[in-house]
């Protein structure tokens, strides 16, 4: 019996973008302090990680609520996003476990990435988390030209794998575009929940991990299942 396939979305299922955006929100503090006085700062940071939401928010709606609130920034929203854009990816820090890990699963099985983003974001953090040699396959909303949860992109990694729907597991975080989006196909699913509840209004995934990054053994043991 041929192998079933696994498709992994990228930021916080993958790669811990949480922890680079951290750091990025760090960088500005440090590159702009005059944007962010010390009675303010907290409260500053703590609404830029509400209005990230976890970089599922619209971008542009981003950068403007952003340079609203920080007008010492002396930025643009669209000199905004491009500084996040060129810089953040490159605070990605690699995961000895998951490249490793990785590096082993892959071999002799279909795996792909689905995820939305830009060519130019998404395949820079590839490469700072070291996962470009292991997965091949990857399919960007940007490059496709359809977002989760569009089946379209779903659509064009099972055409690259050659699987059906129900041949397939796919991995990641956001409960509507991951999740429900690859549910919605016939798709098996694996949400990583770090940590928070399931939406109540969504049929809930086939399986559920807490979270990939540092690890790596749950998702070990649900791929082990599966395949």
């Amino acid at each position: 019996m041929r192998p079933r396939a696994v498709f992994f979305d990228l930021d916080d299922t993958l790669i811990d973008r949480a922890g680079a955006f951290a750091r990025y929100v760090d960088s500005l503090i440090e590159r702009y302090p005059a944007a962010f006085p010390p009675s303010l700062r907290a409260g500053q940071v703590a609404l830029i990680h509400d209005w990230d939401r976890r970089g599922g928010s619209d971008r542009s709606v981003f950068c403007r609520q952003v340079t609203a609130a920080c007008p010492g920034l002396g930025l643009s929203p669209e000199a905004l996003w491009e500084d996040m854009s060129s810089l953040l990816p490159r605070l990605v820090v690699p995961d000895d476990g998951v490249c490793a890990w990785l590096g082993a699963f892959t071999a002799g099985r279909p795996v792909a990435v689905v995820s939305n983003g830009s060519g130019r974001v998404q395949r820079t953090k590839l490469a700072q988390a070291r996962l470009l040699e292991p997965l091949p396959d990857v399919f960007l909303s940007g490059e496709v030209g359809a977002e989760k949860p569009d089946p379209r992109i779903f659509q064009a990694a099972l055409a690259r794998v050659d699987r059906a729907p129900g041949e397939v597991l796919h991995v990641g975080d956001d409960p509507e575009r991951d999740i429900a989006g690859a549910a919605r196909l016939g798709l098996a699913t694996c949400w990583v929940s770090h940590g928070r509840e399931w939406p109540r209004e969504l049929p809930p995934p086939t399986f559920t991990v807490e979270r990939i990054t540092t690890r790596i053994q749950d998702i070990s043991e649900v791929l082990a299942q599966w395949t």
